[in-house]
């Protein structure tokens, strides 16, 4: 290498290159090369921690092997196998972007380090037992090697599968600094939604952008329970096969952003939707949000996020993003949503009355309590049964047709969205939600 690298400087440039393989190679044991290739930087780094003696050194350390023993089992085990072949192994199913790129030209320093150590021991350990190192060990790493992702050796195919933990799945959840992939059984697909047509058009832009690589901001949903912030986001960010879907818990929202933000950085090959569900902003410090999201700090253009919560968030909250709020759940967007059932079951222009009288259906088994709320998830499941019994299907039609027609229960549905916001927000908040309608009733 010329002139001699300081200790120092191979420590910092070793730690810098173990850095690098790290985010490579994310499960080096399902390789033996990689792993050696691991055990050769450790223990060459942990070698250099120590004093320059050749007991200290080679005895210290390990009891049975030292950084000779693996560099020797490396040159054994990598016959003519290339060094380039192992970084780049983890291009065999991406094109390899900048990012990567950047990380594996680090860890093509390693053979000139090794080189580097080497000298550092010819010229400092007189006895550092060099004659113990296979003569070979450098000819294998020096040969040149373009960056390809074809003929991979078949023997790396564990590593390649295990590189990517966003592999094995498009949803994953995120707990204790580990992603499990799960598999979603009850996602409903977008051809089951009905009714709250901007909310849903909003929805469809937002993750389409996104998929498309189009810069979005987050997005901020607010609503009482029951309208579909869940069931929306899921069903969205699952119809777009370009994205992943990870499901973090609430606090991880303010424990650990950052960490998280820095993982995701790291696999720009993949596009995710953080979806944090049923967030209470009330609880949550919202410090690291808005210092990398809208801050000091710049999110990864590969990552988006969508925050689901019952209660209104923060204004400085709101600034870092995009509002949806749903509408009140009400007896004109109940048989708005039967309208639109009605039309994507078949029946091009449904009677306004037949909406209404199913709607007053729909009331009344509330009341006989075969359903614990009035919402669009249990207005759905009332649908589907009435789709399925063709019994019910003929009465409404005939009681849609009579000359006094059934409507549904307007007072009910205002009773049990106010008990329902009481329940949330308490008193204080129907106060308000009652002065500003008189407020509103004057001004008019």
């Amino acid at each position: 290498m010329g002139k001699l690298i300081k200790i120092k400087d191979l420590q910092t440039k070793l730690a810098t290159v173990h850095g690098s393989a790290k985010i490579i190679f994310a499960r080096p044991d399902k390789c033996d090369k990689i792993k050696l290739m691991f055990d050769v930087i450790r223990q060459i780094r942990a070698e250099l921690e120590l004093p320059l003696r050749y007991d200290r050194v080679y005895l210290a350390v390990s009891e049975s092997q030292d950084g000779f023993d693996f560099m020797n089992q490396a040159t054994f085990l990598a016959q003519k196998t290339q060094l380039a072949e192992l970084i780049f192994t983890q291009f065999a199913s991406a094109v390899p972007d900048e990012f990567q790129l950047a990380h594996a030209k680090q860890l093509l320093q390693l053979p000139e380090l090794l080189r580097a150590y080497i000298d550092i021991l010819q010229a400092n350990v007189p006895l550092a037992g060099l004659s113990r190192l296979h003569p070979d060990w450098y000819a294998p790493l020096l040969e040149e090697t373009q960056l390809t992702n074809a003929n991979v050796p078949a023997d790396l195919a564990p590593a390649i599968a295990g590189n990517d933990p966003f592999a094995g799945g498009r949803v994953l959840r995120y707990e204790h600094n580990e992603f499990m992939p799960v598999e979603l059984l009850a996602a409903r697909k977008l051809d089951e939604f009905y009714g709250y047509g901007s909310v849903r058009n909003i929805f469809a832009a937002q993750f389409k952008h996104f998929a498309e690589a189009r810069p979005v901001a987050p997005m901020f949903i607010t609503s009482l329970p029951g309208l579909g912030k869940t069931a929306l986001t899921l069903s969205y960010a699952l119809a777009n096969p370009e994205l992943t879907l990870i499901l973090p818990s609430p606090d991880a929202l303010q424990e650990n952003l950052p960490g998280l933000l820095k993982v995701l950085r790291q696999y720009p090959q993949h596009r995710f939707v953080l979806f944090y569900d049923d967030i209470d902003p009330r609880e949550i410090n919202w410090y690291n949000f808005r210092t990398h999201i809208g801050g000091s700090f710049a999110m990864p253009g590969n990552v988006t996020l969508v925050i689901a919560a019952n209660f209104d968030f923060p204004p400085n909250v709101l600034s870092r993003g995009r509002t949806v709020t749903f509408p009140i759940f009400d007896e004109l967007r109940c048989m708005d949503m039967i309208t639109d059932y009605l039309i994507q079951h078949k029946l091009r222009n449904p009677d306004p009355n037949l909406a209404a009288v199913i709607a007053a259906d729909y009331v009344e088994e509330f009341g006989q309590k075969k359903f614990t709320e009035l919402s669009p998830r249990t207005l759905i499941r009332y649908l589907d049964f009435y789709i399925s019994d063709r019994e019910k299907r003929r009465r409404m039609l005939e009681l849609s047709h009579q000359e006094l027609i059934i409507k549904p229960d307007a007072q009910l549905f205002y009773e049990e969205n106010i008990k329902l916001m009481r329940s949330l927000y308490g008193d204080g908040y129907i106060e308000e939600l009652l002065k500003e309608k008189l407020r509103k009733l004057g001004d008019g």
